[in-house]
Formats: structure tokens, C-alpha cells, sequence
């Protein structure tokens, strides 16, 4: 079994990978996501009250990684702290569980953001005229 030492510092490890690779996975979505209906729109040159809508719901979707990573970190530092506090334990504990929901509460944001920018920009695409790349046959 290992020490209550060595357990905090595995939860103090594992809060920062947890942080890492949140930012990475919602901010890529959101970003890539957020580039690609600019670069749409700006080849296409049309606009749409849609398009806007999806653009600030990537936007959203990408700032609520900053409050899921620092939620993710305080969560693994309480569990990494309450390893190593017997008197306080139960009351770090918790703390850490309380902060453990926020940081899936702003996860859960950020992808639901990416799924409602996917929808808007879905809806205001489909009304965009089709473009003829062939020229016509004469």
C-alpha cells in the first residue's frame, strides 16, 4: 500500500494532466471550429445572423475551458491535500468533490457550446446558395 505521501502526490500529477489535456481537447473544438466558419465565411463572402451565432457559441465553448482547468486543478491539489491532513480530511475532501463537479460542470459548457455553434453554423449554411464551379456549356 502506498504512502499517504505518495498517493497525494499522484493526485497533485494527476490534476495536471486532467487540466492539460481538457484545454486541449475543448479548445481545439472550439477554436478549429471557430476557424473553420471564418474561413467559410470569408471565401464564400456571405453573413449570417447563424453564422455569428455559431461563432460566439465556439467562442463561449473555448473561454469555459479556463474555468474547467482551474476547477480540474483545485480538485486533484484538495484530493492530494486531504492524503496528507488526517485532522482536516473529511472537510478537504469534500472541497475537493465540490470542485471535482465544477470542473465537469464547465467541461459539459464547453461541449455543449461546440454542439450548439455545430448547430447554428448548420442552420445558416443551409441557406446559402449553392455556387456553380463548373462553368456552363455553351
Amino acid at each position: 500500500m502506498a504512502s499517504a505521501e505518495d498517493q497525494a502526490n499522484w493526485h497533485w500529477a494527476e490534476g495536471i494532466k486532467f487540466a492539460l489535456e481538457g484545454v486541449k481537447l475543448l479548445f481545439l473544438l472550439n477554436g478549429a471550429a471557430s476557424v473553420a466558419v471564418l474561413t467559410f465565411i470569408g471565401n464564400m463572402r456571405v453573413g449570417s445572423g447563424l453564422l455569428v451565432g455559431a461563432l460566439i457559441a465556439f467562442a463561449l465553448g473555448a473561454a469555459s475551458v479556463i474555468p474547467a482547468m482551474i476547477f480540474a486543478y483545485l480538485t486533484q491539489l484538495h484530493y492530494g491535500n486531504a492524503e496528507l491532513s488526517q485532522q482536516y480530511q473529511f472537510s478537504i475532501w469534500r472541497s475537493a468533490v465540490n470542485f471535482h463537479y465544477w470542473a465537469y460542470t464547465f467541461m459539459a459548457l464547453g461541449l455543449l457550446c461546440f454542439l450548439v455553434g455545430v448547430a447554428l453554423a448548420a442552420c445558416g449554411l443551409w441557406h446559402v446558395p449553392p455556387v456553380n464551379l463548373c462553368p456552363p456549356l455553351k
